[in-house]
């Protein structure tokens, strides 16, 4: 598809109130598990551990790469989700991130990363990131979405990322299941 035939649909969530807890936390470091309004076919679950959120997208989205993968500083997941569509086809959700600047700061300053996730197949992996710095940070994630999504193969394939502060702290090796 064309970059102009694509579209989004935005889903918000919030975890006490939209979401359903399917799992519930711990008294040590383990907040819980969510399942979230997403898509028609696509749940959005969320996961909260040692102040990281983890969140998959999809019928089994406790199970997919994105699940399971985090950036390293302590982080929260934001709503809404955008999803990005080739026609009627969902190839993407781009969520942005607020993502602690330097932990060891002692100071809960942030910085914000946008997760392009591919979507297939009812799964999904990380594919992109762009810092929340980078100019038309919003833009560049739909256009990586839009560029992307179809030929990126998560088992093989290293996220990318657009930034105007260096890597993400994250790990880019590609999602091997």
């Amino acid at each position: 598809a064309m970059a102009g035939e694509n579209s989004s649909v935005y889903t918000k969530f919030d975890l006490g109130k939209t979401c359903k807890v399917i799992e519930a936390g711990d008294e040590y470091v383990y907040a819980g598990t969510w399942k979230c309004p997403g898509l028609k076919n696509l749940d959005v679950v969320i996961a909260s551990s040692d102040d990281r959120d983890y969140v998959g997208f999809g019928p089994e989205a406790a199970r997919t790469c994105s699940f399971r993968k985090t950036f390293n500083r302590f982080n929260t997941a934001l709503s809404p989700i955008e999803w990005r569509f080739a026609g009627k086809t969902p190839i993407a959700a781009i969520e942005r991130w607020s993502v602690i600047k330097d932990p060891a700061s002692g100071t809960d300053e942030s910085v914000t990363w946008l997760v392009v996730n591919k979507l297939h197949d009812g799964t999904s992996c990380h594919m992109h990131y762009v810092s929340g710095s980078f100019p038309e940070a919003n833009a560049a994630a739909r256009k990586s979405a839009d560029e992307k999504a179809s030929g990126f193969n998560c088992e093989t394939d290293a996220p990318t990322y657009d930034s105007t502060v260096g890597p993400p702290p994250i790990s880019l090796e590609p999602c091997k299941v």
